[in-house]
């Protein structure tokens, strides 16, 4: 399952929709003119440097769109020259033709490999593409006059059509053109005539990248997807991955004599802890013991391992927001609750005291979208709260330090509106360290009231 939150993460940062417009350019000052719109290549494909200028109308919209989508895995740009609401002119194509030659390195295009490709009745404008590189013509009403027989050129035309294109077709092969022909019944659809027009440039050598060289794009789609293997393997193998810390655990040991040992039992945000401000956990010697992406039966399948073998005087337990997100699959709030109740009987009954924190806030989550967690989150912090109280533990309530008036945490405290950065991390962190001093000062076998959230968080 977080395989699968990993690639919708990876998904929706990465890709660009194939159909994506970048932008539109007026290609005259007068608002009524020609128009150009711009679909930028596939980010995870190489580029090719090849452009096309699509000329149609709105009868060829479901080819067009076919065609820019092939275009854009193919590595090229594709161009949709209109003139709403008079038809294209000769001229419009033009002047296209010149503001791309003209801002070749902007497109990050190949002026040699700048072609055009007019559908239906758009055929005529092929008069005006002699500079082009190559030309294409599908399902053309009327074929065009072309002057200069160096220039590539390709035609798909209806059985209906056929007299027509064979004696374009004959008449500039006799002149020395490069022409290629190709027939379909007047049913073929859209994606068939697309794929003919795609393969064609590629036997052209269009559509060979400018360099073998990554895109910054595809390197990190590789990096999430080696992220995404690496999580299925050990979701696989080790579940609950109770070998991250085996080693560690060992290294440690059994607690000197009067020695108060705390451990941080927790997921990313416990883990990023550490990394974000080793000095806390350095001076107070406190033992972290957070996994990323962890729910809380994954947590509980590693308690004793990873907390009740380490003998600590105290537990501080962050955790419940992965289960939220459906990182296991979806969970009952009561089963979430559940889980780290188990886990605060669990540490009594090995003399550790356990104090209970509420997840801190969030509106959504990166990995997995259309998830609202915010009544998730006060349901479960409030399930929390209860048991502590009824149970006499500590609760630490970094909700309350850190919500923002969205109900989500506050911008400057999360890059991510989920994980804290430092100074997040240097606001909970006078909160955990009360709770602990009183949890470790607190006597054996003595129920003592736990600290009024509202004075651990200054209010």
């Amino acid at each position: 399952m977080l395989t699968k939150f990993l690639s919708l993460s990876a998904g929706l940062w990465l890709a660009t929709l194939a159909q994506a417009q970048t932008k539109t350019v007026s290609l005259a000052s007068d608002p009524a003119g020609a128009t150009l719109g711009v679909y930028q290549p596939d980010p995870l494909v190489r580029p090719t440097g090849t452009a096309v200028i699509i000329c149609g109308s709105d009868k060829t919209d479901a080819l067009e769109k076919t065609l820019l989508g092939d275009l854009s895995k193919a590595g090229c740009v594709g161009l949709v020259l209109k003139h709403p609401p008079s038809p294209l002119t000769p001229a419009d194509v033009t002047q296209a033709f010149e503001h791309l030659q003209a801002s070749a390195a902007e497109y990050k295009i190949r002026p040699e490999k700048l072609g055009l490709l007019a559908l239906e009745a758009a055929g005529p404008l092929g008069a005006a593409a002699e500079p082009f590189a190559f030309i294409g013509l599908i399902d053309p009403v009327t074929l065009p006059t072309l002057k200069t027989p160096a220039t590539p050129v390709f035609i798909e035309a209806g059985t209906d059509k056929d007299t027509d294109a064979l004696r374009f077709y004959t008449k500039g092969t006799q002149s020395g053109a490069h022409m290629d022909l190709r027939l379909h019944q007047p049913t073929m659809p859209a994606s068939a005539k697309a794929t003919q027009w795609i393969d064609w440039l590629g036997s052209l050598g269009y559509l060979k990248p400018l360099s073998e060289e990554k895109t910054e794009a595809l390197k990190s789609k590789e990096a999430w997807d080696n992220l995404a293997k690496f999580y299925d393997d050990r979701l696989h193998k080790d579940w609950a991955w109770l070998t991250r810390y085996e080693g560690d655990n060992a290294k440690l040991g059994a607690p000197a004599a009067g020695e108060p040992r705390v451990v941080f039992m927790g997921d990313s945000i416990t883990e990023g802890w550490i990394d974000t401000d080793r000095d806390f956990f350095k001076t107070n010697q406190y033992i972290d013991r957070g996994i990323g992406g962890q729910t809380t039966p994954q947590m509980l399948v590693r308690f004793r391992n990873d907390v009740v073998s380490l003998q600590p005087k105290v537990v501080i337990m962050l955790a419940g927001i992965n289960d939220i997100a459906e990182n296991t699959g979806p969970s009952k709030i009561e089963n979430v609750a559940g889980n780290l109740f188990t886990m605060c009987e669990i540490a009594q009954g090995h003399g550790c005291q356990p104090i209970l924190c509420s997840v801190l806030p969030a509106t959504g989550f990166p990995w997995h979208p259309g998830i609202n967690p915010v009544q998730p989150i006060l349901k479960l912090n409030a399930l929390l709260q209860d048991y502590a109280s009824s149970h006499h533990l500590a609760y630490v309530d970094y909700y309350a330090a850190v919500v923002a008036e969205n109900q989500g945490m506050k911008k400057e405290l999360a890059k991510d509106g989920v994980h804290p950065n430092l100074a997040g991390y240097q606001i909970m962190e006078p909160l955990a360290k009360a709770a602990i001093d009183q949890a470790l000062a607190k006597k054996p076998g003595r129920n003592t009231p736990p600290p009024d959230p509202r004075s651990l968080n200054g209010r």
